[in-house]
């Protein structure tokens, strides 16, 4: 006795008990997909795989069409594990997916689940950066890093943690990388939180160093900050400022004009001036000094340039 059975537009003649119990298989699994019951659907037509494999040639084309749904079934139910937010859950069921449509060779499916797997870490990365857990954090980024290396969003709020934690070395190195990978990938955003936060990072170091009067740990600081960042005015002056601590007239020159090249106005501009003036007298090239002291017009400089143009070098 012959049974014709009717799935998804094919006709299946069975001839075997066999072969009826992959159509039933099949057929449970289709009317459990309908209803929405994904666990059940998968679990029957993944029966509905092995009884075919089992069976052989007759039951090839039940199998092929049984293995193509699959995939779209765990994506299916990864989705709603994440729409639900239980992220430990949901990376489990995207990893489910992926070794799902390698096996059922949906390449489609799998790219898709390997993208979305690195970004539940970067969700969790940023809830525990959020409730200050940052060695958490840094374990959950660390997983996005590993499956989408070029990921700046990551490093960057990896560095983030490593500056929390005053881990220097390791913060530097995730900020470098991020505008490395944000710069190619055109991820302006995470590029420009790197540049800004080391460049910050250096400058408040040379600040400090500074005030304490260590001029050549300032300098250091300084210059990592002006290496990162290539516009930031107030790295460029207080390296003018300590050179000129370390009487480096050339050193004081190139930094105050690149102070001048940016933008400079009011009583910066009238302390670089003084600055320019002070490295060219010490040039011993008073044509240009009293050039520049004669620009300073006011403020706490201005009687130093006053000082300079009429006592010591006696300006025309």
């Amino acid at each position: 006795m012959s049974i014709v059975v009717a799935l998804f537009g094919i006709t299946v003649i069975t001839s075997a008990q066999t072969l009826q119990e992959v159509t039933e298989a099949y057929n449970k699994g289709a009317e459990l997909m309908a209803a929405g019951d994904l666990d059940s659907a998968i679990a029957e037509l993944e029966k509905c795989v092995d009884l075919a494999i089992k069976v052989g040639d007759d039951a090839v084309e039940l199998q092929v069409v049984a293995e193509s749904a699959l995939p779209t079934l765990y994506f299916q139910k990864a989705r709603k594990v994440l729409d639900s937010r239980d992220y430990q859950a949901a990376l489990l069921a995207f990893e489910a997916t992926a070794a799902a449509a390698e096996k059922y060779q949906s390449k489609e499916v799998k790219e898709t689940a390997e993208k979305t797997i690195p970004q539940i870490y970067l969700t969790l990365g940023n809830a525990d950066y959020q409730a200050q857990k940052f060695e958490d954090a840094i374990k959950n980024y660390d997983q996005v890093i590993a499956r989408d290396p070029n990921n700046a969003g990551a490093y960057y709020r990896r560095g983030l943690c490593y500056q929390n934690l005053k881990d220097e070395a390791k913060m530097e190195e995730s900020y470098r990388l991020a505008i490395e990978k944000g710069t190619a990938n055109n991820d302006a955003q995470s590029t420009q939180g790197a540049k800004t936060s080391l460049s910050r990072y250096f400058l408040n170091i040379g600040i400090a160093a500074q005030r304490a009067q260590k001029w050549d740990d300032a300098i250091a600081a300084f210059s990592k900050t002006v290496e990162i960042d290539d516009r930031n005015a107030d790295a460029y002056y207080s390296l003018a400022v300590c050179y000129d601590q370390k009487k480096s007239w050339d050193n004081v020159i190139s930094n105050a004009e690149k102070v001048l090249e940016i933008g400079s106005s009011g009583d910066r501009l009238n302390a670089v001036s003084y600055y320019l003036g002070s490295a060219y007298a010490g040039k011993n090239n008073n044509t240009r000094a009293c050039e520049y002291f004669k620009k300073v017009g006011e403020g706490s400089f201005l009687a130093g340039a006053k000082y300079q143009i009429e006592t010591v070098l006696k300006c025309n």
